[in-house]
């Protein structure tokens, strides 16, 4: 399945292209954002973000895309396996991530049955606020390990249905 380019009122998501490798590796380079991501090494370089994107392009089953607000990459968001995202400073607290991953979430939905997975790290509210917003549910804490830190986290995993989905927002 490809991934689309989505418009809301004030995003363009897009799929990344290699260009993009910078305004990555500007994002997560800032540990006001990596902190709370697992899977993400810090300090992250280009190189980090190449290596990121050729391994994106080379496995057609992600759906991934930057979110860019005029013209402005500043932040990216994920699904499959899991919904991910993360923002810029500069752009959170406006709500950019509830649009984004609302445009995502109407997507998957309209094509597919399956339920959206996500997850939060213990401590990030943001995170929880946003999922909390689009309906997701917990379902169950997990351990996994940080790879900016080497140490095990806790993460809190949720779940959204097609069915809450459609209670919510249709």
């Amino acid at each position: 399945m490809s991934t689309p380019i989505l418009t809301t009122g004030r995003l363009i998501l897009r799929p990344p292209v290699a260009e993009d490798a910078r305004a990555i590796a500007n994002i997560l380079n800032d540990w006001e954002v990596t902190q709370w991501l697992t899977m993400v090494p810090f300090p992250y370089a280009r190189a980090d973000a190449v290596e990121f994107l050729d391994r994106l392009f080379a496995n057609s089953d992600l759906s991934y895309w930057l979110i860019e607000i005029e013209g402005e990459v500043v932040g990216a968001i994920s699904l499959r396996p899991d919904l991910g995202f993360f923002l810029a400073p500069k752009a959170q607290g406006n709500g950019h991530m509830t649009e984004a991953a609302r445009a995502v979430l109407t997507w998957h939905f309209s094509q597919s049955d399956e339920t959206a997975v996500s997850g939060y790290h213990v401590g990030n509210t943001a995170s929880a606020r946003v999922q909390e917003k689009l309906g997701f549910r917990t379902t169950h804490k997990a351990t996994h390990r940080k790879a900016s830190t080497g140490e095990d986290i806790t993460v809190i995993k949720t779940a959204l249905s097609k069915a809450d989905w459609e209670a919510r927002h249709v």
